[in-house]
């Protein structure tokens, strides 16, 4: 009777470990981004313990072993379970169709009586007479709403025209999108010490994605990389200071990271190629305030390509990501003092010329410094190619695999994308499979420095970078090479490299 029991409770502890390995073997397929070979490792890892398990307990004299190796194996592959679940949920999150947030702000001077929206409903409130209308509406119109009148309103025809008539009282509130906040200070440094905020709306829209059917791992895509000049909410609508094109051939491995300055002085372009600024150039960085699909569509026309994908980070994110990350080591083309420091003023980052190994607020610094080069915002614009090939470096490392579902749970604070939840998975599957070293090279658009009008801010001349053709043509013929390349051309460098120094030995 005894023995008979024993069996059975040995069958309960084998059945028990079956269920539990089929589990971890299912998830493993489910997920999506775990590579082939992996699971079949698994498969046969499971079998194997199955075997030795089922004939553990066939032996009288090691079936007590045998069943605290089970209970081991099972709390083993139930957290093998979990983790999988656990990153599958998370790439969930980051995929896929985002929203943008506009916030309208209503200023009046600083000594101004009124305290909200109500005390001010007889006031004459100036706005933007094009610029950003949609959403001044929507603003003005919440604000009727809650002041049950029509407010009196005056037009100017940019940020500058409208900071003065509040400052000259032509008006006694002005509003506008805080997007335009950054480019008001610029100009007029006292600008948020003369002024308060009495109210703001915030607007929030979804943003349309085409669906692109680019299949990531086999053939090559250009993913757009725009930093935003703000802390906070990543959704917030700004300016785009970060403008980066990443060319990706998967099956050259090869990244192509181009970077146009800011100031690029270009027509820009809305969805469809149709233009926003009527053919007048503004800076680069304001495109980021009429949307993203501005900047994408403005970088397509100035460079003659396709850009299949987004990716959108701004002070807050990059940060975090690094901190996430343990940190990263950053290469610097010279030996600096940043203007930032960690505690605020008076404190400031000093980099060397070589590796740096940085943190959230160190690589900050790094990445915002343009003050002390001969070349300002070229090197700045260096510098964030720099940052990024650390930050490739580090997340296709097998480092980064402990933290992996924190990292992804976290990133949807961090940054928006437009790439697809599936295509996401495709390429962590990618680079699992085979944990290939990838050559990144660096592009940089060139040009010469100028006071302009721009479509933003027409009334005032601005410091703007006028482009040099030639080196967008260059890039243009760069980024199509990528494109086109195979793993035969690759075949080809190689074999001509290898003839030039047999020849020159």
């Amino acid at each position: 009777m005894k023995v008979l029991l024993e069996r059975k409770s040995s069958f309960i502890f084998l059945i028990l470990q079956l269920l539990v390995s089929a589990v971890l073997c299912g998830m493993s397929i489910y997920v999506g981004f775990v590579p082939t070979k992996y699971i079949i490792a698994i498969f046969a890892v499971c079998i194997v313990l199955l075997v030795y398990q089922l004939f553990g307990q066939i032996a009288n004299s090691s079936y007590v072993i045998g069943r605290v190796l089970c209970i081991f194996f099972c709390a083993f592959f139930i957290g093998g379970s979990y983790y999988l679940y656990d990153i599958n949920a998370a790439v969930d999150e980051i995929g896929g169709a985002e929203t943008k947030v506009d916030v309208i702000s209503f200023y009046v001077l600083k000594d101004d009586k009124a305290q909200d929206i109500v005390d001010a409903k007889d006031y004459t409130f100036g706005i933007l007479s094009v610029l950003d209308r949609d959403n001044t509406n929507k603003a003005l119109t919440d604000a009727g709403k809650e002041t049950k009148k029509t407010l009196a309103i005056r037009e100017y025809v940019d940020t500058a025209t409208l900071v003065d008539a509040l400052y000259a009282k032509e008006v006694q509130a002005i509003v506008f999108n805080q997007a335009f906040l950054n480019s008001v200070t610029e100009q007029y440094k006292t600008f948020k010490t003369d002024t308060r905020e009495l109210v703001k709306h915030e607007i929030e829209t979804k943003v349309e994605q085409e669906v692109t059917d680019t299949d990531v791992t086999t053939k090559p895509f250009n993913v757009y990389l725009s930093g935003i000049d703000v802390y906070g909410k990543i959704s917030t609508t700004s300016r785009s200071d970060v403008n980066v094109i990443a060319t990706v051939n998967p099956i050259t491995k090869k990244i192509l990271l181009t970077t146009t300055p800011r100031d690029y002085y270009v027509p820009l372009y809305g969805e469809k190629g149709k233009s926003v600024s009527g053919g007048m150039p503004d800076k680069l960085t304001h495109a980021g305030i009429y949307g993203i699909d501005c900047s994408i569509n403005t970088l397509e026309k100035l460079y003659d390509t396709d850009i299949d994908y987004y990716v959108r980070v701004n002070f807050t994110s990059v940060r975090e990501i690094v901190d996430l990350l343990g940190g990263v080591k950053v290469y610097s083309d010279y030996d600096f003092i940043s203007d930032w420091g960690p505690n605020g003023a008076g404190t400031h980052y000093q980099f060397k010329k070589g590796y740096n190994k940085v943190n959230g607020k160190k690589a900050l610094a790094f990445c915002r410094e343009r003050h002390h080069f001969g070349n300002g915002d070229h090197q700045r614009g260096r510098n964030h190619q720099h940052m990024i090939e650390a930050l490739l470096n580090k997340v296709m490392s097998p480092s980064v695999l402990k933290d992996f579902s924190k990292l992804l749970k976290e990133s949807k604070k961090m940054f928006q994308t437009s790439m697809s939840t599936k295509k996401i998975v495709s390429l962590c599957n990618m680079q699992l499979n085979d944990m290939a070293h990838w050559k990144i090279s660096y592009a940089n658009a060139e040009g010469t420095g100028a006071k302009k009008a721009t479509y933003s801010i027409p009334s005032t001349r601005l410091y703007v970078c006028e482009p040099n053709s030639a080196s967008v043509s260059k890039i243009s013929k760069k980024i199509k090479k990528l494109m086109s390349e195979t793993e035969e051309d690759i075949k080809k460098e190689d074999e001509k490299k290898k003839d030039n120094q047999d020849t020159a030995s």
